[in-house]
């Protein structure tokens, strides 16, 4: 078929004739330009070059939405992110339960000895006193002298820590009303406590001693460098006038020394303690 329309576009090309000489060909010169004519139009051209791309269209409407798809496998779990933003501060939760008790803290200093007291008032003078009887002549006195037998001593071996009260008592017979008691204590006492003070006193039916003042010991501890607890065997003795004859309790007492700090007393450690009573006359000066 191609060789075909090769030789009809030759054909036609030549005027409808192949050569020069006259053949019977010549007089169907019309017939051929006929048929020329009627198979070029027939015949396909070159193929032309490509248009300009066209204007885009108007996008269409958005479909609709499509099913969701299958779950996929976890991944591998990421990096460590950085930390975020601190946080405002929760509510106060409530008090937790009361922690053990702690160990006892080191005693601390004591403070200073503080300022003495101003002097009290003196009390009302008391009533002046009944007569007494007609003295005895100077001969009758010298009999009456108290003899120096009348004595007694009040023993105990035990240890007492009353910082405050009456440690012993002692009873005595008094048998002259213008003779005076000598009373002594001898003993061990201490005091502990820096910067402390305690008094040792008799007492004489439960009052102290008013003829002429108390019969008294204070031992006070001041140790700024520690605080140690040193035991020493003490003693202290005095008279006592206008005790009136009969029964005496006396009575041996640990206190407070006016205006220092009570201590920590101990009378009688691990020694014989002793209340030593004896009547005498009394001072003729």
């Amino acid at each position: 078929m191609v060789q075909y329309f090769a030789a009809l576009l030759i054909l036609c090309i030549s005027g409808g004739s192949l050569g020069t000489t006259t053949s019977p060909q010549q007089q169907n010169t019309e017939k051929v330009k006929d048929l020329c004519e009627r198979s070029i139009v027939g015949f396909p051209g070159i193929p032309g070059s490509n248009g300009m791309p066209g204007m885009p269209g108007v996008p269409g409407p958005q479909g609709l939405q499509g099913r969701d798809g299958t779950k996929g496998e976890i991944g591998d779990k990421g990096s460590q992110g950085m930390p975020g933003p601190r946080g405002d501060r929760g509510r106060e939760g409530p008090p937790g339960k009361s922690g053990p008790r702690g160990i006892k803290g080191i005693i601390g200093q004591p403070g200073l000895v503080g300022m003495k007291g101003e002097r009290g008032i003196v009390g009302n003078q008391g009533r002046k006193g009944d007569k007494g009887e007609k003295g005895e002549s100077a001969k009758a006195s010298q009999a009456s002298v108290v003899p120096q037998t009348n004595w007694k001593q009040c023993v105990w071996k035990s240890e007492s820590s009353s910082d405050n009260g009456k440690i012993k008592d002692c009873m005595f017979n008094k048998l002259q009303s213008n003779s005076a008691l000598k009373v002594s204590f001898q003993g061990n006492m201490r005091v502990v406590g820096n910067y402390r003070c305690n008094r040792w006193y008799f007492k004489f039916n439960g009052n102290e001693c008013s003829g002429p003042m108390t019969i008294e010991a204070a031992v006070y501890n001041a140790w700024p460098s520690g605080n140690p607890n040193l035991y020493h065997h003490r003693s202290f003795a005095g008279y006592c006038e206008n005790i009136p004859q009969g029964a005496v309790r006396v009575e041996l007492w640990v206190g407070k020394c006016s205006s220092f700090t009570l201590g920590n007393a101990n009378t009688g450690w691990n020694s014989v303690s002793r209340i030593m009573i004896e009547e005498v006359s009394r001072s003729r000066s």
